[in-house]
């Protein structure tokens, strides 16, 4: 619901608690890193920032779903 794909992360300013409580969505770094990529003139969360964090919950998920099919294979 709060994937941040109409509107930059930045325009939750007005309400912190928002602000940070989207950041456990994952889209809203690609959307970030989207629109930090085609309009660098709107205001953005910084680049390294999305990409850093996609590539963090990335291999968070993938060393989760190798341990959970490991589980299931061998146990």
């Amino acid at each position: 619901m709060f994937g941040c794909a109409y509107y930059p992360w930045r325009g939750l300013d007005h309400v912190p608690a928002m602000k940070y409580l989207v950041l456990i969505n994952p889209l809203v770094y690609v959307a970030e890193g989207m629109r930090g990529a085609i309009t660098p003139d709107v205001p953005h969360m910084p680049i390294a920032v999305s990409a850093s964090a996609l590539v963090l919950l990335a291999g968070g998920f993938w060393y989760w779903g190798k341990r959970t099919f490991m589980r299931k294979a061998l146990g």
